[in-house]
């Protein structure tokens, strides 16, 4: 079945998890960054590291044969786990990391001033690769 004709894809592009994990990683490198996954049990799926922040990020794509509830609720997990994580790890800058879609822009923004005041980052991985830092 062609993606434009599958029953829960209508994004304009997609991406799974380990590629959003895999562009965010190779933008972090190119910025100086160094990665490791020594988190993974906590809900991090990526941490990096330079000389002035400890990125713990959390990734979600988008191809998935979830229901558009069910997806809502990974969203929530996703930042329930983050949440955690900065129990454990306060001093750590938490990142959420997506495909730049109108679907994830709407969750994100839902709660927009709530994850601004938390400090919390969010990636966009765009359809071409590039990452914009929010």
């Amino acid at each position: 079945m062609a993606l434009h004709d599958h029953p829960y894809i209508n994004e304009a592009f997609i991406l799974n998890k380990d590629e959003v994990i895999k562009a965010v990683e190779a933008y972090l490198l190119r910025e100086g960054y160094e990665t490791g996954d020594s988190m993974k049990a906590d809900g991090i799926d990526l941490m990096a590291t330079n000389e002035y922040h400890t990125l713990l990020i959390a990734a979600q794509g988008n191809v998935s044969e979830l229901t558009a509830y069910q997806k809502q609720d990974d969203f929530s997990m996703q930042l329930v786990n983050l949440l955690k994580s900065h129990e454990k790890n306060p001093a750590k800058t938490l990142v959420l990391a997506h495909p730049d879609t109108p679907s994830y822009r709407e969750k994100a923004n839902t709660i927009k001033h709530a994850l601004d005041d938390l400090g919390m980052v969010r990636l966009w991985v765009k359809g071409d690769g590039t990452i914009e830092w929010e």
